[in-house]
């Protein structure tokens, strides 16, 4: 068995009195939730919660989450974060997907396929000087619906060494120490925002509980493009340090934008398959995906397809019927349906989807590479190319694109065939105007 002692037994034996969780008006010590988190253990395992059991619950970004979260790991249960917008007729449905045997919930909702426990803290086993503990890193640690580009979506296993390498991975290049404080400004039923979780409690810093993306003592944040693009328009930036920007195509011009503005931000590129992060861009003269992190392996192969494994490589899709399936090459290489391409010197680009790729007159087109050369062009926030049909070529490509302004179609295309060969200039532009 490989272990680790659990960030909050260690920290709160270091520097008990550090904050590990604030909100805007409260805080709580390492060595308070230590505590806390033992009691919730030692609740659960009185109401007969085992290892090895499957444990769904809602995790909103409120106290106490997080120390429910590591609660289900000393007793060695696997956490289920749901999607809090769940429509609630969908909800059993998803549990049986899971195979939950216990669903920890905030009300009086019957779903009568599993066992639920309504935690309260006037209910809690009361603990005072909780002892020492271990986490397995081997142990399955959660179970997360993956948001990928199949229709349904697959249910990701992810081991406490797979959460605990990339953490230390990411912490090796975007340094987190004591004091830091953590904005949880991704949900936590995303890879994203648990590994906010771990790159924080493991260096003994504080995670801030609050919706406020701007929140002025906020020392590192976890931003999506979106997040990104509002925070600009309400400049409170407080004391940032660092800023990952991942998720989705970064536009280059809000990537510039970020740095005018003095923002330290950082493109990622990562994947829930692999704990969240995989390359990381630390250097602001210049654009790319930057490189990969330690504990993980990438390479391109021969069809520009992106492989990638590590510590940090989750364990394999969950089914009901047919248990965890880890589908790898060979070489042991997981073939993430990325393209891109890869230089020492330049770090990583992405190209595209595999799956995205449509044939125009005999000619392979990649939407995303159209994409991204129209988010250079200035005053366009986003675009999407996509194929239509055609009785000539088959399919040709059209643009919709989000500005804060109108262009002259012509003017655009111009633009794009000094770039771009003829045929995958798009056809037609459809402009939308941000709110």
């Amino acid at each position: 068995m490989m272990v680790f002692e659990c960030p909050f037994s260690l920290h709160a034996r270091k520097s008990g009195n550090s904050i590990a969780l604030a909100t805007l008006g409260k805080s709580w010590t390492y060595l308070q939730c230590h505590e806390l988190i033992e009691g919730i253990a030692k609740t659960l395992r009185a109401e007969r919660v085992k290892p090895g059991d499957r444990v769904a619950l809602f995790p909103t970004k409120d106290f106490p989450t997080p120390l429910l979260f590591f609660a289900l790991f000393r007793v060695g249960a696997i956490c289920c974060p749901l999607n809090i917008y769940l429509p609630k007729e969908s909800i059993p449905q998803t549990l049986d997907a899971l195979g939950a045997t216990v669903f920890l919930i905030p009300d009086e909702e019957s779903y009568p396929t599993v066992k639920q426990i309504t935690l309260s803290f006037s209910k809690l086993i009361k603990t005072k000087k909780a002892s020492q503990t271990f986490l397995d890193k081997e142990a399955h640690a959660t179970y997360l619906f993956t948001s990928g580009t199949t229709a349904q979506p697959k249910i990701a296993c992810h081991s406490l060494g797979n959460h605990y390498y990339s953490a230390l991975g990411s912490n090796a290049r975007m340094a987190v120490k004591p004091g830091d404080h953590y904005l949880l400004s991704l949900p936590l039923y995303h890879i994203a925002g648990i590994a906010i979780l771990f790159r924080t409690f493991l260096e003994g810093a504080t995670v801030l509980l609050s919706r406020e993306i701007g929140h002025t003592r906020a020392t590192h944040l976890s931003l999506v493009p979106t997040q990104l693009y509002r925070l600009l328009k309400n400049p409170v930036h407080g004391h940032l340090k660092h800023i990952l920007l991942g998720g989705s195509n970064i536009s280059h011009n809000l990537y510039k934008e970020a740095l005018q503005n003095g923002l330290p931000v950082h493109p990622t590129y990562g994947m829930t398959e692999m704990s969240s992060q995989i390359a990381t861009h630390f250097e602001a003269h210049s654009f790319s995906l930057g490189h990969p992190l330690p504990f993980r392996e990438m390479k391109i192969a021969d069809d520009g397809e992106i492989y990638v494994r590590g510590k940090t490589l989750f364990q394999g899709y969950f089914d009901l019927a047919k248990g965890l399936k880890r589908p790898l090459n060979d070489e042991g290489w997981f073939c993430t349906g990325d393209l891109g391409v890869y230089s020492p010197e330049t770090g990583l680009q992405i190209l595209g989807r595999k799956d995205r790729l449509f044939i125009s007159g005999g000619e392979n087109i990649h939407p995303e590479e159209i994409e991204k050369i129209l988010g250079n062009f200035e005053g366009i926030e986003s675009a999407e190319v996509v194929p239509i049909p055609d009785d000539e070529f088959g399919f040709r490509p059209v643009a919709y694109i989000k500005s804060e302004k109108g262009y002259n179609e012509e003017k655009l295309k111009t633009f794009l065939a000094s770039i771009l060969p003829k045929f995958k200039v798009p056809v037609a532009f459809y402009f939308s105007r941000n709110p």
